[in-house]
């Protein structure tokens, strides 16, 4: 691997950090929970973290001359996942939690919630933005970001609708709660998605 700057070094840590810590909470939970677990947002965010990560560090040892172009679009998809999770939790599943009496513990520290919903986007964020040089990224990538979480949405509401899962959020359960509320927490958080990754490319100094 050719010379590299101390930023660079750092994105390489946080980058392998997070591709490790879920590798191990795959390899864990997995057999456990089954894949039921990739009904949920948070995991499908992390997993697709691990992937970006590990492509991120494994550019860096080739001198970044490997995924030129999937690298950034990786590392950038992946951040605003995680970003968007760690904004849901805070600003609507705590209050919610809160709301119907329950503890909130089990969104931030009870078994991986920390690392998966405070740590690893956090570290993603910091490096995508801060230490990581993704000048590639195109105008208007923050609209293509969005097909990614139609399409979650989209499986997820057909799934609840037919009755073949239920949730994993509030909002997907159409037999639960009222159309008006539906609409509006989707409206809410396709805008709030939007607002995330346009502002990531802000941050990391990318015309849009």
């Amino acid at each position: 691997m050719r010379s590299i700057s101390a930023r660079t070094v750092i994105a390489i840590i946080f980058n392998l950090f997070i591709f490790v810590s879920e590798l191990v909470i795959v390899i864990i939970n997995i057999p456990e929970r089954g894949f039921s677990a990739l009904s949920y947002y948070t995991v499908l965010s992390n997993l697709l973290g691990m992937v970006a990560g590990f492509i991120f560090v494994w550019s860096a040892f080739t001198g970044f001359k490997k995924f030129q172009k999937a690298r950034p679009v990786l590392r950038y998809y992946a951040t605003c996942m995680l970003s968007f999770t760690l904004v849901v939790v805070f600003c609507l599943l705590l209050p919610m939690a809160m709301y119907a009496g329950m503890n909130p513990a089990f969104l931030l520290i009870e078994d991986a919630a920390s690392i998966q919903h405070i740590i690893n986007p956090v570290l993603s964020f910091v490096s995508f933005v801060f230490l990581e040089d993704n000048s590639n990224l195109k105008k208007g990538q923050h609209f293509k970001m969005l097909y990614l979480t139609f399409v979650y949405t989209f499986i997820l509401m057909v799934l609840n609708i037919t009755r073949v899962v239920s949730g994993p959020y509030p909002f997907f359960q159409v037999h639960d709660y009222p159309l008006i509320f539906i609409i509006l927490c989707l409206a809410a958080l396709t805008g709030v998605t939007l607002l995330i990754n346009f502002l990531i490319l802000k941050f990391k100094g990318t015309k849009t």
